[in-house]
């Protein structure tokens, strides 16, 4: 048997051995085109999301926005009047704590 022989007979496939090299063939066909469709399924997704997403926080932006402008507008429109309308009263012995430090007892500070 020659060399060329030899090397054509293990390089061309077996007819016993073709259903096998078809078959994987297929299977890894198969696992490519199922690893496509998720990934681009999973970016598509993640796309759509990402937009729902931005579009929400829009929403919500503009509502805390509206929210605030009504809190500062509430707040300068009140009076000692409108608080004492809504139960409030002014506090009359208010009682204070403070911390004393070295320099309010006489220390001198970098001793």
């Amino acid at each position: 048997m020659t060399t060329i022989a030899h090397i054509q007979e293990l390089a061309l496939p077996q007819e016993r051995n073709v259903r096998k090299i078809v078959t994987i063939g297929l299977v890894v066909l198969a696992v490519m085109v199922a690893t496509y469709v998720y990934f681009v399924g999973k970016i598509v997704f993640d796309v759509v999301g990402r937009r729902t997403a931005e579009a929400s926080i829009r929403t919500l932006q503009s509502s805390i926005s509206s929210h605030s402008m009504a809190y500062l507008g509430q707040i300068k429109s009140l009076d000692l009047s409108a608080a004492a309308s809504a139960g409030l009263a002014e506090s009359t012995d208010t009682l204070y704590a403070s911390r004393q430090t070295g320099v309010a007892l006489g220390m001198a500070v970098g001793r």
